[in-house]
């Protein structure tokens, strides 16, 4: 989550690690335009997780559209990279969303998780776990 999200790329360089969950992903920093579509992974682990996601591995995303810590250069990156590898949840949190999100929403699976029917929120909790179940389940 947040600080630690883009690890998950970075430890998918271990094959036991088969079910990569990127929450809200913060890092690298935004400290400038280059910064907007980094992935916090050096050259040769992107190569490794990019065999990965060939391989079969799957990676979900989560990130609200307004939060300025995960901006959309970054999921755009992530979509670019990995391809159909990468499933991106993108929950609108602009202005006069549907769900009266508010600009400084950030923490998709906890603090600004509204857990009601209907929510995006909760919708996106839902595919954490399914996700979760799914490959790690027998």
């Amino acid at each position: 989550m947040c600080i630690t999200g883009n690890f998950a790329l970075s430890l998918m360089v271990d094959p036991s690690v088969v079910a990569p969950v990127l929450s809200q992903p913060s890092l690298p920093a935004d400290l400038g335009p280059s910064y907007r579509r980094a992935l916090h992974v050096g050259d040769d682990e992107l190569v490794a997780l990019k065999k990965r996601v060939d391989d079969g591995v799957e990676v979900l995303g989560l990130r609200f559209t307004h939060d300025k810590n995960v901006p959309d250069e970054r999921f755009s990156r992530l979509r670019d990279e990995l391809g159909d590898g990468f499933c991106g949840v993108d929950i609108d949190s602009g202005p006069g969303n549907a769900h009266g999100l508010g600009k400084d929403a950030h923490s998709v699976v906890t603090r600004h998780l509204v857990d009601e029917d209907g929510h995006p929120t909760q919708h996106a909790l839902h595919q954490v776990l399914s996700f979760f179940r799914s490959k790690l389940m027998p």
